[in-house]
């Protein structure tokens, strides 16, 4: 499959895949299409945008059936990162609210902005099966009933509509901005007037928009280590950027021996970003350096950028932004004759999900002020080691910006800090094939659920049996602390103390 694709022209690669998505199996197009499957469907909807048109009506519908001045969002990954992205690109949210953190104080601040108001809920997943997003379900459905409305896969009018424009199953998670349903429904709800505009402009352009990533994809080498770098817009929050990660890091990364790709978000100006997360609690992304350590390392050998910097705030752009960048990863992929839209690591933390009791702590508390020497202490016996990820579980814990600054000055390498489990979506898949990355875990101890609504520490615990999961499915690289530090964010006293939540079923596929 390899030499075939990578030996193609721009032009004639990105024939074949637009060929694979308008049905053809033959030649080209039927090892695009190959490649492109996942879940036992041909994931190809991230190509062939729909008419307006048919957009318009299945927008129409939706939200005739959410039916509400104000929607959350439940989702995880890609779903919920590019919809937190339009709030970034639009400077509002609009109506939308989007949640994809099982942490108490994420639920609790949308619990309580919500008391008393009219809601619906909008709840993504591929396979209709996600943990996170049936244990978020779960929660608010015990906690502040609405209207829920589900896209996925399968429909089940009059409550569930398909996360294609098309009506088939050909979106996924990473690839699912601009042109799943997901995407344009949560533009909708964000500003309708804008997307009736941005759209049929996006039409006019897209042809233009495809040719360019997909020469841009063909003139880098698919075989080697590769460093592979997207520069956000200066508008940019934690959306976009973790978008961006999924994208490249999922698409891309752990899935072939010859091909070794190490994907980095940045901001303009930055060369290779050491610490990535929000800061101070204002959204912003950090940078702090280590002097002597390098982020892209054994991957100098070869590059590729792709530079978002210069595009203006707004709808418009952030189309083209996540088109492009999709187009250029994909078609990347292809070239590399690995399976795109599939992301099988992934599975290596989900299988211990089912035996994972995070009643059971694995270590003692530890302190916040020493998670640095512990750290240190830590990575001493592992001299393989050159990345640090550091990722938190809970909120409400130390700042991103000053830890992660800690953590590598203690550890003399390259940090980058993170939000659990949004980093199980955008990065795991490419930490598991990375034997010279390591993992701190962040988790609170088990006393911090006392007193929490039982549907909110139902979700916590949740919360604390995938940093387990994830830290038996890296057994070697990873280190998992309960962190003594700060107070869960105030949860309304009128939440039911004692609600019922149905078990939510095990994950099926990747979201």
């Amino acid at each position: 499959m390899t030499g075939r694709l990578a030996a193609l022209g721009a032009g004639a690669l990105w024939g074949a895949v637009a060929a694979a998505a308008a049905g053809s199996r033959a030649g080209a197009a039927g090892t695009v299409a190959a490649l492109c499957r996942s879940g036992g469907s041909t994931r190809l909807g991230w190509v062939r945008p729909a008419p307006w048109p048919l957009v318009r009506g299945r927008l129409a519908a939706i939200g005739a059936a959410l039916d509400a001045p104000e929607v959350v969002l439940l989702g995880t990954g890609g779903w919920c990162f590019a919809a937190q992205a339009l709030g970034e690109a639009t400077g509002t949210r609009g109506r939308l609210v989007p949640l994809d953190s099982l942490d108490p104080g994420a639920i609790g601040s949308v619990l309580l902005a919500g008391s008393g108001r009219h809601r619906a809920y909008l709840a993504v997943s591929g396979s209709g099966t996600t943990l996170e997003a049936r244990m978020l379900v779960a929660v608010v459905s015990a906690c502040l009933p609405g209207r829920l409305v589900w896209l996925r896969d399968e429909t089940a009018p009059p409550d569930g509509f398909a996360l294609s424009p098309h009506g088939t199953a050909d979106q996924v998670a990473m690839l699912g901005a601009p042109l799943s349903m997901a995407f344009l429904a949560a533009a909708d709800i964000v500003d309708s007037a804008g997307l009736a505009a941005a759209y049929p402009r996006f039409l006019r352009r897209r042809a233009g928009i495809a040719a360019r990533a997909a020469r841009r994809a063909t003139g880098v080498a698919v075989a080697g280590p590769v460093r592979v770098r997207f520069v956000a817009p200066r508008w940019s929050g934690p959306g976009l950027r973790r978008w961006l990660l999924q994208l490249g890091r999922q698409v891309l990364c752990g899935k072939s021996g010859p091909f070794r790709p190490a994907v980095e978000v940045s901001a303009p100006g930055e060369l290779a970003p050491v610490s990535v997360g929000p800061s101070g609690g204002q959204g912003e992304w950090v940078r702090r350096a280590v002097p002597g350590a390098d982020a892209a390392g054994e991957h100098a050998a070869g590059s590729a950028s792709l530079d978002f910097a210069a595009y203006p705030r707004g709808l418009p752009a952030l189309l083209e932004i996540c088109y492009a960048a999709g187009v250029f990863t994909a078609c990347l992929g292809l070239r590399a004759g690995i399976e795109v839209a599939d992301h099988p690591n992934v599975r290596a933390y989900k299988d211990h999900l089912p035996h994972a009791d995070p009643d059971a702590p694995p270590a003692p508390p530890v302190a916040a002020a020493d998670l640095p020497a512990h750290a240190a202490a830590w990575l001493a016996a592992r001299p393989r080691v050159r990345r640090l990820h550091a990722v938190r579980y809970w909120a409400g814990g130390p700042d991103a910006d000053p830890v992660a600054a800690r953590l590598a000055a203690a550890a003399g390498l390259p940090c980058e800090m993170h939000e659990g489990s949004a980093w199980n979506h955008h990065s795991f898949q490419a930490v598991y094939a990375d034997p010279g990355t390591a993992v701190l875990l962040l988790t609170r101890p088990t006393a911090t659920r006392d007193g929490l609504p039982r549907p909110v520490a139902e979700a916590a615990r949740t919360l604390d049996r995938i940093a387990l999961a994830t830290h038996r499915a890296l057994p070697d690289r990873s280190l998992l602390l309960a962190v003594e530090h700060g107070t869960v964010a105030a949860l309304p006293a009128t939440l039911p103390r004692s609600s019922a939540v149905r078990a939510a079923p095990e994950p099926a596929g990747g979201g």
